[in-house]
């Protein structure tokens, strides 16, 4: 299936269905248990937020981004959230720069990259 050409909508959905599956592989193989069971948690606490299901959530380097664009160069449109290896969770702010907050659980650190929203963001492009 041609995912550009379903869309951006299709494209974004398909990626949240493909990412857990990515990152559950990554977890069996190994690596960084720890970081990628928090990955995978902060996947599923996103997926349930709206806002965010709207935006093509990408990884890199165990950490959560969320685009504004389908494809390089992505345009990151929220914070970005990690996994740390105490089990907590680390929220930066989009540029990465700059620490927003720390939380306990996946789901308090999303909310927290929902609160760090300019706006209600629009469908990715």
């Amino acid at each position: 299936m041609n995912l550009q050409a379903s869309g951006p909508a299709d494209c974004v959905e398909a990626r949240w269905q493909r990412l857990p599956t990515t990152w559950r592989l990554m977890h069996e193989r190994g690596g960084s248990p720890v970081l990628s069971r928090g990955v995978l948690a902060l996947i599923d606490a996103a997926a349930a937020e709206p806002s965010l299901r709207r935006l093509y959530p990408f990884t890199s380097h165990f950490t959560l981004w969320f685009s504004a664009r389908t494809s390089h160069p992505f345009e990151v449109a929220a914070p970005a959230v990690e996994p740390l290896r105490d089990g907590r969770f680390r929220v930066l702010s989009p540029t990465h720069k700059r620490v927003i907050g720390e939380a306990d659980t996946a789901r308090a650190a999303v909310a927290l990259v929902v609160a760090g929203l300019a706006e209600a963001p629009g469908p990715a492009a």
